[in-house]
């Protein structure tokens, strides 16, 4: 008889605090599982933007060849020589000494110029 009872206090026992078992069980595991794929989440974003960045300077990078191209070609097709055609392909920098590159006016109507003539501005030094 007592083994009776205690089986059948076992089951009422399993009965009550399965589903409360169940519920802290559950809820300890979702939250590894959700630190877990948090960490995969945030390497997969990660290597998506290294992707695109290496894509759109891939693209710059083609975008600044067919230029380049078509630069040589036009000069090529005008006929000039290949000093004048390495000198306009590879312009001179914009140079600007120390004093002139205090002049805000000045230094930003250089660095334009610079960028439109596809080169660099160099600050020298005042001798």
């Amino acid at each position: 008889m007592p083994d009776d009872t205690n089986d059948r206090l076992m089951e009422q026992f399993i009965e009550k605090a399965s589903p409360k078992l169940l519920e802290a069980l559950s809820e300890h595991v979702s939250k590894q599982i959700e630190d877990s794929i948090g960490g995969l989440k945030n390497h997969a974003e990660r290597l998506l933007d290294e992707v695109k960045d290496a894509k759109r300077e891939r693209e710059a990078r083609e975008k600044q060849q067919a230029e380049e191209i078509g630069q040589l070609k036009t000069l090529l097709e005008r006929g000039d020589t290949p000093k004048d055609i390495h000198r306009n392909l590879s312009p001179e920098p914009i140079r600007l000494t120390r004093l002139q590159a205090r002049d805000a006016q000045l230094y930003r109507r250089a660095k334009a110029q610079a960028e439109k003539a596809g080169t660099t501005l160099e600050i020298v030094s005042d001798d």
